[in-house]
Order: C-alpha cells, then sequence, then structure tokens
C-alpha cells in the first residue's frame, strides 16, 4: 500500500509541474486565482513530490502519511472554495480525496503494526 501512495503522491507532483501545470494554472484561473496561480501550481506540485518521497523512505513514512492527510484535507477545502462545481465533475477529482484520505489512515494503522 506504501508504494501505491507514494506513486500517487509522486506522480501527481510529477504531473502538476510537466504534462499538467497548463492545465492546473487554467483551474486556479477558473477559481479567481490568476496572479498567485504558478505559485500555487508549482507549490502543490513540490508539496505532492515531497509527501510521496517521504512515505517512499521507511523511517519517514509515518509523518509523509500524516502530512498527506493534511495536504488532501487543504486540496479539499481549497477545492471547494475555489472550484466547487469540481464535487460534480465525472472524473471525480475533489470526491477521490476521501478514499485517498482512508487509505492512508489504513496505510498509517498498518505501518505501527510492522
Amino acid at each position: 500500500m506504501l508504494i501505491s501512495l507514494a506513486v500517487f503522491w509522486i506522480g501527481s507532483g510529477l504531473a502538476s509541474l510537466g504534462p499538467g501545470y497548463a492545465q492546473g494554472i487554467g483551474m486556479m484561473q477558473q477559481g479567481g486565482v490568476d496572479a498567485l496561480a504558478p505559485l500555487a501550481v508549482i507549490g502543490g506540485g513540490l508539496a505532492d513530490l515531497l509527501v510521496g518521497l517521504g512515505i517512499a523512505i521507511r523511517r519517514t513514512a509515518g509523518s509523509a502519511l500524516i502530512a498527506g492527510i493534511a495536504l488532501a484535507l487543504f486540496y479539499a477545502l481549497a477545492g471547494t472554495l475555489l472550484t466547487p462545481w469540481l464535487w460534480l465533475d465525472p472524473l471525480a477529482p475533489l470526491l477521490k480525496i476521501a478514499p485517498v484520505i482512508t487509505l492512508h489512515l489504513i496505510a498509517l494503522a498498518t505501518l505501527r503494526d510492522r
């Protein structure tokens, strides 16, 4: 499970900083964040990468899982405030946050058992 969560976060970060950068800027602009859009997209991408790398390293996995939960909750709040229509998007980018957090909680519980 840790490997899949690490890949999820690292992939998200790489997508935000690479091929999805322009789309991320567009989404931020749709939400009314114009001047800060590049900073938000780059900051989010770097945060995702750090969480993913932290989960991939055994001794930092617990802290990184907690950071991933906090980051996911922040994304849900920011998405709700800036782009609430994404709750109804067919690809469900905001709706998927709940199962991601659930997986983090399960990973935390099993991490402590090892």
